[in-house]
């Protein structure tokens, strides 16, 4: 009878055992979009975009997209990836499909110029879309503009607004109450409210 059992017990057990199977591979995608330091006004700076597969499995990637925002144009481009630029120097395109095996990631450097009247703050923003034109991934850098009149930059700017003339900006207000016991017979309740502007 233990016989029995110890083989009906394998019985159960065993096909549970069997049944767990390791995770099907896939690609793992993620796109990253960084730079070094504060850009000036009027100058250059760089920015570093790195496709990576971390997944077991490949990827195909139809299309590699950095909109660049106002301000910036596309000086020069390098990397491992071929990319045009696009839209008057403020796009770079990287048109596929390509493979990106399993553990391989691709490089894009893209140098830009910095107009004089660039905004203070910026944010760069790549996307990676699929076949259908869906996008996978995505990353964005923001990024501070100095010289001129941003802050902490070369020009006048920054400083403080102080001191202001406030002449004829704010009413002086008076208003005074009296309370001559106002429970006792005879007694009054009386206020007095001046307005007053100095002008300038």
């Amino acid at each position: 009878m233990s016989a029995l059992g110890t083989v009906v017990g394998l019985g159960v057990v065993l096909p549970f055992a069997l049944s767990a199977t390791p995770a099907h591979a896939q690609p793992i995608l993620s796109v990253d979009k960084s730079h070094e330091g504060n850009f000036a006004r009027g100058g250059q700076g760089v920015y570093n975009i790195t496709l990576t597969n971390s997944g077991d499995e490949g990827a195909s990637v139809a299309e590699l997209t950095d909109n660049l925002p106002a301000g910036l144009t596309v000086a020069d481009l390098g990397g491992s990836l071929p990319c045009e630029v696009t839209n008057g120097g403020m796009t770079v395109q990287c048109n596929g499909p390509f493979a990106v095996g399993p553990g391989a990631s691709f490089t894009v450097v893209v140098t830009v110029n910095i107009a004089d009247n660039a905004p203070c703050s910026v944010t760069n923003t790549v996307t990676v879309a699929d076949e259908a034109g869906g996008v996978i991934v995505s990353d964005s850098d923001p990024t501070t503009i100095t010289g001129g009149d941003c802050d902490g930059g070369n020009g006048d700017g920054g400083g403080s607004i102080l001191p202001i003339n406030l002449n004829g900006v704010i009413p002086m207000f008076n208003n005074i109450t009296t309370n001559n016991n106002i429970n006792s017979p005879g007694a009054s309740n009386s206020s007095l409210q001046t307005f007053g502007l100095n002008a300038p």
